[in-house]
């Protein structure tokens, strides 16, 4: 049987590292100069070789370890898990004809949720969450997913070229 390989991808919010991560040590501490904690590794990009030619090529990637203390506590807790949900279908805001701005489009917002309550609409282009600067789809859908349901968040958008800022109360993403 030879290994698989993801056919989707999934957005969280994760630092780069070239940090040597293995199979073996998947999991293990990221760690600064210092010593201090700053991530768990995850995951390693690799060649992607289906002919033996597959391998690590010296990236690797962890999950913050506030995001990580989070979710250990909340499992704790709780026995599980929450991550937040924007309640908007967004696409990549360079993809929009006539762009002006990076960020993430909002397509539609949800009636009810997070982002229609805290009123944000279509055509909105959001370009930050909680001071992160956010330049496509990706990275406001990492943002979002690493914060807990129910959390406060500050959303910097843009509307008709000028910039503001809504508060929104994330809602709770199902899986």
């Amino acid at each position: 049987m030879g290994a698989q390989q993801a056919t989707e991808s999934i957005s969280i919010s994760v630092i780069q590292t070239d940090a040597a991560i293995n199979p073996g040590n998947s999991g293990g501490a990221l760690v600064n100069s210092k010593g201090e904690l700053i991530g768990i590794n995850v995951a390693i990009a690799t060649a992607g070789g289906s002919n033996g030619e597959s391998g690590s090529i010296g990236v690797g990637f962890a999950i913050p370890s506030n995001i990580a203390e989070r979710v250990a506590d909340e499992i704790i807790e709780n026995g599980s898990a929450t991550h937040g949900l924007l309640g908007a279908q967004v696409r990549d805001a360079a993809s929009v004809e006539d762009a002006t701005v990076a960020g993430a489009y909002v397509v539609e917002a949800t009636a009810g949720g997070a982002a229609a309550e805290a009123g944000l609409k279509a055509g909105d282009v959001i370009t930050g969450f909680n001071g992160t600067p956010i330049t496509n789809a990706s990275d406001l859908t990492a943002q979002v997913r690493g914060a807990a349901a129910g959390s406060d968040a500050t959303v910097t958008y843009v509307r008709g070229g000028d910039t503001y800022e809504a508060d929104v109360t994330l809602g709770e993403l199902s899986l």
